[in-house]
């Protein structure tokens, strides 16, 4: 973090490109976070001392004194004669504020400040150049109380539009300001386009307003798993999907979301950076930054936990044009072919030596058969399949698929509908899978993987396994209750004996177990009394015949699907938890584990946040407890969220070693790793860590 003696002033930058800010209540020191560079600025403000920050709207603070209960405009120059008073809030409380829109500069007689009530239908607006108090309108949308305004508020074409829900927005109110500001408020509303685990977001942009759905796994504490963009056809009020953001970037979460050109921000286009809406009860997590053009993620800034229940991040945008965008003459290629020339200096009769090019390349016929035979194990999956394509007489050589040298991949969908890509983490190369014969993928999701096969779903609730290199698939009966967190198979479904395992909670009192084999019409249903408490929505691993998962509480769940019996194993999950800890805080520290077999044992990965380091255990099967690894021997493992492998017999280099499900830089393509012996992270700064929002291992297989 870098510290400043500086008082009553932002960062110098700040009104160059975006910051977050984040205040801190009762102290006067506030902090400054840029989400690109990564670097803290923290700043003594007096004037911002226990104030909380109700918005930013251009170049005015809206601002909330904790002590006195005032309401107040203060310009971001920190001109302590720039400041407009609202009137008194009386009998209400900052809790239940909730998020505002102003219609114009608050110097203005024809601005109007509207609060939309958190976690209640209600709504509060003044002029605060001419009213004196505050005008309350209670709203009945939902008569029952079951769904209230949630989430941030924006204001659009004249009209008023807040997400509406439980804990979860499905739709939105749209408000009439007119009609509300004469005392006669009408509403419509619009449905979303689906329902998502995860945060709903609206942001004006230009001439049109988006509807940002990111979708977020618990198995990563929040991550963003999905993201998809949907604009408002104002004619009909109605979702559209977005072909894109039309080159400018999105900052989401916080107070209020805002929308910026890429140029003017400096940053690179069609980007969104979104707060982790979980922040507050997980030390170590912070703001995203999610590229739509390659679907992946990074994090950006960590951030700390605050104390109280205000959020208090605010995004500062920028208030002049900056120079031209460094992003823009960025090229985002990446090639995997080589020179066949090479360079040399030649020496010419005694002459000065030239620079020439010359061809040292050789005829591959040249190459004896029992050479490339004896070349085989030493070759990886994608150069033997095109092996016997190099020549006439490489087609002779017998076994070359069979002797191939096969570890995982990454398997992971980028912004195309037709193409799959995988990426090689040892050899740092990446191939396409042409994927016209299934369908459109852009929209697929996995969810787990094993013996070359992915079980993955569309839409949410179509169910099936697919190869992606054999161009095998097979349907799944839909479940009931949609696509669960928790599922794994336990074979290739080509095997008859192979069993698809799914956990459901069709509610907190009832666990449900489905699964389903080969030839079966229909999924196989066992309901239990929910004494096992709930699973750790990590993965179950299937070994010796038998599921495991993690429970919330750290035991172990085992399912027998030939016996049809569930058993909980007493072993505690390792968490290094001590003294007494808020529920939150354990739940949290659990789900960041990972599970996986090799050669019969289970062994589990745990990070409490993002930059802590990897701890591995292995369960000892007669005392049944953990025990810690301080290496893993031989072993490589393969570290993601859905499906970790841990393999061994690779190359000596690769061994000891977790390759991270993601690349180590944001322009290339090496994978980032984490060395057990050195307890080190590749790339060294975890910022850097970018990974595609939906990926899995895979190990490749060519079997039918």
């Amino acid at each position: 973090m870098e510290a400043s003696d500086s008082e009553d002033l932002f960062p110098s930058n700040v009104s160059h490109r975006p910051w977050l800010m984040q205040l801190h209540g009762k102290t006067d020191k506030q902090e400054f976070m840029d989400p690109d560079n990564h670097n803290t600025v923290e700043r003594k403000i007096p004037l911002l001392k226990g104030n909380l920050c109700l918005g930013c709207f251009e170049d005015w603070l809206l601002l909330a004194d904790e002590s006195t209960k005032a309401t107040f405009f203060l310009h971001r120059t920190l001109d302590p004669k720039l400041k407009v008073y609202l009137p008194p809030l009386r009998g209400e409380s900052f809790e239940h504020l909730g998020n505002c829109v102003v219609s114009s500069s608050p110097t203005s007689h024809k601005c109007v400040v509207i609060f939309v009530g958190r976690g209640r239908d209600v709504i509060l607006y003044c002029r605060p150049k001419t009213n004196v108090s505050w005008t309350k309108v209670q709203l009945s949308i939902d008569p029952q109380g079951y769904h209230t305004f949630t989430g941030q508020v924006v204001k659009f074409k004249g009209k008023i539009y807040v997400p509406h829900g439980t804990k979860v927005a499905h739709r939105v109110v749209v408000i009439n300001e007119e009609s509300l500001l004469k005392g006669d408020c009408s509403w419509t509303i619009i449905q979303m386009p689906y329902k998502i685990n995860g945060w709903s977001h609206l942001v004006v942009s230009g001439q049109d307003m988006f509807l940002v759905l990111v979708s977020t796994s618990t198995l990563r504490r929040g991550t963003p798993t999905s993201c998809t963009i949907y604009r408002l056809k104002t004619s009909d009020q109605t979702w559209r999907l977005a072909e894109s953001m039309g080159g400018r970037v999105f900052f989401l979460g916080g107070i209020q979301s805002s929308s910026i050109p890429a140029a003017q921000a400096g940053k690179q286009r069609d980007c969104i950076y979104v707060v982790n809406q979980n922040y507050r009860l997980l030390d170590g997590e912070g703001v995203y930054k999610i590229c739509m053009q390659d679907q992946t993620v990074s994090l950006s800034l960590l951030l700390k936990r605050p104390r109280g229940w205000r959020c208090n991040l605010c995004w500062l945008m920028p208030t002049r044009v900056n120079l031209k965008s460094k992003y823009e003459t960025l090229s985002f290629s990446h090639s995997l072919g080589t020179d066949k020339y090479e360079e040399r200096q030649v020496n010419k009769g005694g002459k000065k030596e030239e620079k020439c090019k010359i061809d040292v390349s050789r005829p591959w016929t040249d190459m004896p058969i029992e050479l490339v035979q004896l070349l085989l194990p030493r070759l990886n999956l994608i150069d033997c399949i095109r092996l016997p394509s190099v020549c006439k007489a490489w087609r002779s050589v017998s076994n070359y698929i069979q002797d191939a040298k096969v570890h995982p991949w990454l398997l992971y969908s980028a912004n195309d509908s037709c193409l799959l890509r995988l990426f090689d983490p040892i050899y740092g190369k990446e191939y396409s899978i042409d994927m016209k014969w299934f369908g459109l993928v852009k929209n697929l999701m996995f969810h787990y993987s094993r013996d070359g096969w992915v079980l993955a779903s569309k839409e949410n609730k179509h169910l099936f396994l697919i190869n992606p290199l054999t161009r095998e698939s097979f349907d799944l009966p839909d479940l009931d209750h949609g696509i669960s967190t928790t599922m794994s198979f336990s074979s290739s479904p080509t095997n008859l004996d192979c069993v698809v395992f799914v956990v459901l909670f069709a509610d907190f009192h009832v666990m449900e177990i489905s699964t389903w084999s080969p030839g079966a019409n229909a999924w196989s249903k066992m309901s239990f009394d929910n004494e096992f408490g709930l699973c750790v929505p990590c993965n179950p691993v299937f070994t010796q015949g038998e599921f495991y998962c993690y429970k919330l509480n750290g035991d172990m769940l085992v399912y027998n699907p030939k016996k049809k019996t569930l058993q909980t194993l007493a072993i505690k999950a390792p968490t290094e938890i001590t003294g007494p800890i808020e529920m939150e805080e354990i739940i949290a520290r659990i789900m960041q584990c990972h599970l996986m077999e090799a050669w019969g044992d289970l062994l589990t990965v745990f990070r409490k946040c993002a930059k802590d380091p990897l701890s591995i255990f292995k369960l000892d099967r007669i005392n049944m407890v953990w025990s810690e690894v301080d290496d893993v021997g031989d072993l490589t493992v393969f570290l993601n969220h859905k499906t970790s492998l841990a393999k061994s017999c690779l190359e000596k280099r690769c061994r000891n070693l977790m390759y991270l499900s993601g690349f180590a830089d944001e322009y290339s393509k090496s994978s980032a790793s984490y060395f057990l012996e050195t307890n080190k992270y590749y790339p060294k700064d975890f910022y850097h860590h970018k990974e595609p929002m939906n990926c899995i291992w895979i190990e490749p297989s060519l079997a039918a």
